[in-house]
């Protein structure tokens, strides 16, 4: 009787033999796959936040760029936008393009849009860009001459 009991508790381990290697070999690929889309978003995030800060700073240094006109009115220089957008280029990483700079008068106030594209990580979706405009005024009191 002791014989025959220990022979049944014996093969319950048995018949579940595998059921881990199934479960690892199930489980596994999408583990892996979270993780990469994990790793997707955050190298994105980060390349996006560079983008806009290069292209933040490049467009506030375009509208530091001013004339003032004899009737007293500011107005962005000529070499506004050459100086955006060699800032943009001095900084910029090469997942980043710059995709155009407009100088101008906006609310009453210098000011310098940049528009760049971002280039993805696309390590699970294919490599997609993404645009970010930034836009930046002259803070009165704060030109070249004065920093």
């Amino acid at each position: 009787m002791e014989s025959k009991m220990a022979l049944t508790i014996l093969r319950l381990p048995l018949k579940q033999k595998g059921q881990a290697m199934v479960q690892f070999a199930v489980f596994l690929p999408v583990l892996v796959i979270l993780l990469m889309i994990v790793a997707d978003t955050a190298i994105t995030s980060a390349r996006l936040m560079d983008a806009v800060a290069v292209s933040d700073l490049a467009a506030h240094a375009g509208a530091q760029e001013v004339k003032v006109l004899p009737n007293g009115k500011i107005e962005p220089s000529e070499n506004a936008e050459n100086v955006a957008a060699a800032y943009f280029m001095q900084q910029a990483p090469p997942y980043v393009s710059l995709v155009s700079v407009v100088c101008d008068v906006r609310k009453g106030k210098p000011a310098c849009e940049l528009v760049v594209r971002v280039h993805t990580a696309g390590v699970m979706v294919g490599q997609n860009w993404i645009t970010v405009r930034a836009l930046g005024y002259l803070a009165y009191g704060v030109t070249r001459d004065d920093q």
